[in-house]
């Protein structure tokens, strides 16, 4: 993966470096071309009709700075006017050396020819400084290359840029999904052991009678393994809402119902006397269903309650609420879970009201942010905040798109 970017980044690199270099070691080579140094001669007619010529001082400077020579020859194929010309250059010409010398090479010196109206002007470099070689193509295999060419660079430049990134997501997707599995699996092989933990605390805390401490111990390792349950749980959850690897229903739930079997079954857990649940539903929501996965809305219920108790050692009271706030057309249906503990601080409502991706825990554990990721899920909103007694509250507002109540 960083291979292939790696490979990408030097190709463009290579591009770049040997355009800046071709541009640079050919900066000036222009000036010596027959166009630009015929410019620079003057044509002088005496008054006898005889013809001089000279080269300005200009061109002289131009075709010495490439160790280069000129000459001018007439139809006939004679060398009428010459500047710097090799000792080994012929003054005169056959129409055959004419053609091949303006194709090729002149005696191995690099020319170029350009028609004037008094015959040739050749313009030449040293010998072994510049590379020539005539190609020539047919139209249509031109049309071809112009056509191919920028559509196989757009194509190159695409791979080099979305094939790494398409490498990234590939195998970012693949440890996704062994890192579910591992998960998933942990979960399943945990659940057996952590069973038998409870079920013999329960065991022998309701044998150990009229020996208090072993209740104590009894009920301690109890909690304990419950805790270590529900974290275990909500870490798998978590992970497949948040790389969607769950399978969820989507189906017309009886809220109120829903809340009372969630509060029922924390309460049968041996709930401490010290903490107080209390339930109060709406006349007119006692029929209210909401489309969503039932498992993920008591997972929701039972996070928000057992954070109230998990933060309140010495005991509070739970409050779970189901109502419409607002008024007129603009009524809200709204669970609102809410204690009246110690609260949390601004630092930490900021931490939960704000959307952020870690892999570390926050420090009330996972239950906030899986109740975050599952009021997400079903496209509900939802907001922490201190209530009027300073403890802390929740509240999740229904989306009226997705819920129905029932009409019977």
């Amino acid at each position: 993966m960083l291979t292939i970017m790696m490979i990408g980044i030097m190709l463009v690199a290579d591009i770049l470096i040997l355009t800046y270099l071709s541009i640079k070691t050919d900066a000036g080579f222009s000036d010596l071309s027959p166009e630009y140094i015929s410019g620079q001669i003057q044509k002088t007619v005496r008054e006898n009709g005889e013809v001089q010529y000279s080269i300005s001082l200009q061109g002289m400077e131009r075709i010495d700075s490439f160790d280069g020579f000129a000459f001018l020859m007439d139809d006939a194929g004679d060398i009428i006017w010459s500047y710097q010309l090799p000792e080994d250059v012929p003054v005169h010409y056959t129409v055959k050396e004419i053609v091949q010398f303006t194709r090729f090479y002149l005696n191995d010196y690099p020319v170029y020819a350009r028609i004037v109206d008094d015959g040739i002007f050749v313009v030449g470099m040293p010998r072994n400084t510049v590379w020539k070689y005539q190609l020539s193509f047919q139209i249509r295999t031109v049309n071809m290359l112009l056509t191919t060419l920028p559509v196989l660079f757009l194509i190159n430049i695409i791979v080099l840029l979305v094939g790494p990134f398409l490498i990234i997501r590939r195998d970012a997707r693949r440890r996704e999904m062994q890192r579910t599995s591992w998960i998933a699996g942990v979960s399943h092989d945990i659940r057996t052991p952590l069973s038998l933990v409870i079920g013999y605390a329960d065991e022998l805390l309701h044998s150990a009678h009229g020996c208090a401490e072993v209740q104590e111990r009894a009920q301690m390792i109890e909690n304990q393994a419950i805790r270590i349950k529900t974290l275990v749980t909500n870490l798998n959850t978590s992970n497949k809402l948040t790389y969607g690897m769950g399978v969820w229903h989507r189906e017309q739930v009886l809220l109120p119902a829903l809340i009372r079997e969630t509060i029922c079954d924390i309460v049968n857990r041996n709930l401490d006397e010290k903490y107080d649940i209390s339930v109060t539903v709406s006349d007119s929501l006692e029929r209210f269903y909401v489309k969503g996965d039932a498992e993920l809305m008591k997972r929701l219920v039972e996070n928000l309650i057992n954070n109230a108790i998990s933060h309140n050692l010495a005991g509070c009271e739970i409050r779970v609420s189901l109502m419409q706030m607002g008024w007129c057309f603009f009524k809200s249906t709204v669970l609102e879970i809410s204690d009246n503990g110690c609260g949390v601080s601004r630092e930490q409502l900021k931490k939960f009201r704000t959307s952020t991706k870690s892999d570390k825990l926050p420090e009330h554990g996972l239950g906030i942010r899986l109740v975050r990721q599952i009021a997400s899920f079903h496209h509900w909103k939802v907001r922490f905040f201190n209530n009027a007694d300073g403890g802390f509250a929740c509240r999740v507002y229904f989306n009226h798109a997705l819920m129905q109540k029932s009409q019977s």
